[in-house]
């Protein structure tokens, strides 16, 4: 398997176990992924280019380690990611959620944030707001909601991420 931007983590770590250590190693963000939930849920479906992003690391970095620790050759990585968050819209500083996800304690409560964020989307009026607060940016989250035609915004406030969802 070659390693590329596109490549899913889940899968990536069932063929090749250690590479977990060599994830963990470029960002703390990562340990994340001994978290079986999270492994079982996210990361079948989390490319590198999006966990790269959580990681605030350059795609082509975390691609090439990878491809190191395989002993594959580095270099002609596309570099894209997940496109950078523009600034905090006006509609999001408008329209604050009336209550905010806890995307950490519903983890620790052994669920997904996706599901109860993603259902909540699913039934809510076009126009409703709802908010996220995490302590890593859930970027395949984003990208399916952004996906199935929500606004979204994202910004980091301290070592916290907010994600405000319109719904469309």
């Amino acid at each position: 398997m070659l390693v590329n931007p596109e490549t899913r983590v889940g899968p990536l770590l069932d063929a090749h176990p250690e590479l977990e250590d060599v994830l963990i190693g470029l960002s703390p963000e990562f340990r994340r992924l001994r978290n079986p939930i999270l492994r079982r849920t996210v990361a079948r479906v989390a490319t590198l280019a999006q966990v790269a992003k959580v990681g605030g690391l350059p795609v082509p970095d975390v691609v090439n380690a990878l491809r190191v620790a395989l002993g594959q050759a580095a270099g002609g990585c596309d570099a894209h990611a997940a496109p950078d968050e523009p600034a905090w819209p006006a509609w999001a500083e408008a329209a604050a959620p009336p209550s905010w996800l806890a995307a950490d304690a519903v983890l620790a409560a052994g669920g997904t944030p996706g599901g109860p964020l993603a259902a909540a989307a699913a039934t809510a009026a076009p126009g409703t707001v709802l908010g996220l607060r995490a302590g890593f940016y859930p970027a395949p989250l984003v990208d399916t909601l952004r996906g199935k035609g929500h606004e979204i915004a994202a910004r980091q406030v301290g070592e916290r991420w907010e994600i405000v969802v319109r719904v469309g």
